[in-house]
């Protein structure tokens, strides 16, 4: 018969399984979390090295399509086509060969060969006919990601380039032919136009992508993954490599990628086994110009790193997890009673662990203190750990053993925390920011309707009643001197209408460039103040910049002296603008009576301000700097990267 045990025996065993659960439970959540996290942090890294690859992928064709638009202004190529010179063919092969085409060729608008890379000698008439070329010969320069028929890489002699041999897999789909005829490439074509302007001829060329391992190979080597391909679902170009050696070209996408990528047009996240190794996938569809799937692009990252994380853990919590138990053990032998208290705010606190509340901190004499504070990083925290004498019992053994296990959690989310804290901020500053401006274009709005209501809408009124006039008066004299008030009426509502178009965009800046719409701004603003404004632009190397640019340097410009004017009060304001073949530099210096800049920074009471110009600049990837203080002016520096 089983002997019942007593107070202290019940207390034994009851806060040894107590323990025991507190330590199992915390350790699923907490390797449920970071398991959790792990997961986050490979799916956050696989989509990060295939957006990267899909940049590097569509800056090549970008890059090819620079340098056609460079070609068509070739004037030694224009003149060998349109005067039929005999070296034209010569041409074309030094510049395929100069820029690694695998296609170059000069195609007349109904299609004919004029002249080809590929083919030295024309001994008949041919033509290109190929369903894309109506997209690309426009009159305009175009680019794309295009499928190449058979009959026109035949035509290129690609055609054995591009045939690959269908490898059958028990996971693919079913295919009815044993090999694929047809090419992917990446496609430019740029009008040849003669001296009148019209468009003669197009210039046609590309990189057949079918076993061009140039760019999977740069990936790999760049990202330290795999990339492949596809055309439609084959693999036509990777960088895994059989046992042999040989390329992996040949085998198709599974069903459920091919559904989701091809048939959805979706990026599909996955697992898959390559030559023998686990690796995260990702799959993302290629699109044509006309909007329809015909490829995917694919990365795979080894998923080994990330298996060990989650082992590393799982292990380092199984240590921990047995150490706590053994050392709870012999606490529990001998201080069973003192305990009770101390267990229960361990094991309150164990809860709030589950819950997902990582700041809590165990001590058995000033735990109520301790759990004020949000994790013993703290200040106070960390005060209390100074005065803190060194662990009397097991019990604070143990609860130290918590510490460290917590601590050691804290420490890998406490990066996570800081950058989580400063996306929220920069988010809200951004929408404060747009909260301003819509604030701003709608004051604009009833601003430009107030001038039109009063100014020009009783001009038109008095033309209205000008010309009533005329057409009721018989005096010829009279009639003169009513055309003459129509007229300067007319011209005084034109100069209204001229300077609210003005002021909503400077017809200079579109017309003449940032250089001399700065100019005007400043000639027409000194010609109505009593401030010294000085403009420097002998360093500028530039003709024009990018819209983009000029608008934000103009704006900045405007603001930056219209703040000067308002508030500073200055003497004189200089202005220096400088750029050389990758920066656009703009300073402005005033020697008004300067401000706190962290007082106004935060300030977006009284228009968009220093956040608005921030703003600005970091859109454009550029930067900012302020030099102020009370008395002493201000310098305003903004660089910005010109655009390629």
């Amino acid at each position: 018969m089983l002997r019942r045990l007593n107070i202290w025996q019940s207390y034994f065993l009851g806060f040894i399984i107590l323990i025991i659960l507190i330590i199992l439970i915390t350790s699923f959540v907490v390797i449920k979390l970071f398991n959790t996290g792990i997961e986050q942090q490979s799916k956050f890294t696989i989509n990060k090295e295939l957006d990267t690859a899909q940049k590097v992928f569509y800056t090549q064709l970008d890059n090819l399509f620079l340098n056609f638009n460079s070609l068509s202004l070739n004037l030694l190529l224009q003149d060998a086509y349109l005067y039929k010179d005999p070296n034209l063919q010569k041409i074309l092969t030094n510049i395929k060969h100069q820029h690694d085409l695998s296609f170059l060729t000069i195609v007349e608008p109904n299609g004919r060969i004029a002249a080809s890379a590929n083919n030295p000698i024309l001994t008949e008439e041919k033509y290109l006919e190929s369903a894309f070329l109506s997209q690309f010969f426009n009159g305009q320069s175009q680019k794309g990601i295009v499928v190449l028929d058979e009959n026109f890489l035949k035509t290129e002699g690609l055609a054995s380039n591009a045939e690959i041999r269908i490898i059958q897999t028990p996971e693919a789909n079913e295919a009815g032919e044993m090999k694929e005829t047809r090419g992917l490439a990446q496609v430019v074509s740029v009008p040849v136009i003669d001296n009148y302007g019209n468009v003669q001829a197009y210039l046609l060329g590309g990189k057949l992508l079918n076993r061009d391992v140039k760019f999977v190979d740069e990936v790999s080597s760049l990202l330290k993954v795999y990339a492949t391909i596809f055309l439609d679902d084959l693999r036509i170009s990777t960088s895994v490599r059989l046992e042999n050696g040989e390329r992996a070209l040949g085998t198709r996408v599974s069903p459920e990628v091919a559904a989701k990528v091809l048939e959805r047009g979706e990026r599909y996240l996955g697992q898959a086994s390559i030559i023998g190794e686990n690796y995260l996938t990702a799959y993302d569809p290629i699109f044509d110009n006309s909007g329809e799937v015909i490829g995917i692009l694919f990365v795979g990252i080894p998923e080994a790193p990330f298996v060990a994380m989650k082992e590393s853990t799982v292990r380092q919590y199984i240590y921990i997890s047995l150490i706590s138990i053994i050392l709870a053990l012999a606490i529990a032998y001998s201080l069973s009673r003192k305990i009770t208290g101390p267990l229960q705010r361990l094991a309150k606190a164990m809860q709030k662990v589950e819950l997902g509340d990582l700041s809590q901190r165990f001590s058995p004499d000033i735990s109520a203190v301790r759990s004020n504070y949000p994790a013993k990083s703290s200040p106070p925290a960390q005060k209390l750990d100074a005065e803190a004498s060194p662990p009397k019992d097991e019990i604070e053994i143990l609860g130290n053993f918590f510490n460290r296990m917590m601590n050691s959690l804290q420490k890998n989310w406490e990066q996570n925390l800081k950058l989580q804290k400063s996306l929220e901020e920069k988010e809200k500053n951004r929408v404060k920011l747009l909260q301003k401006l819509i604030s701003v274009q709608e004051e604009e709005r009833k601003r430009i309707a107030r001038e039109l209501h009063d100014g020009t809408s009783q001009s038109l009124t008095s033309l209205m009643l000008i010309l009533r006039a005329i057409q009721q008066s018989n005096n010829l004299e009279e009639v003169r001197k009513l055309a003459e008030t129509y007229r300067e009426v007319l011209y005084n509502t034109l100069e209204e209408i001229k300077k609210i178009s003005y002021e909503l965009r400077p017809v200079t800046l579109d017309k003449l460039g940032i250089d001399e719409a700065i100019k005007r701004y400043i000639r027409d603003l000194t010609a109505h103040i009593d401030i010294k404004i000085i403009y420097d632009n002998e360093e500028c190397k530039f003709s024009s910049l990018d819209q983009e640019i000029e608008t934000t340097v103009y704006r900045i410009v405007q603001e930056a002296i219209t703040n000067a004017i308002r508030h500073a009060r200055p003497k004189n304001i200089d202005v220096i603008l400088r750029s050389d073949d990758q920066f656009v530099e703009v300073t402005i210096k005033d020697d008004g009576v300067g401000f706190e800049l962290e007082e106004v920074q935060d300030n977006w009471e009284n228009g968009l301000g220093i956040p608005g110009m921030m703003e600005r600049v970091s859109l454009l990837k550029g930067e900012l700097s302020i030099d102020t203080a009370p008395g002493q002016g201000t310098l305003i520096k903004i660089k910005l990267p010109l655009k390629k």
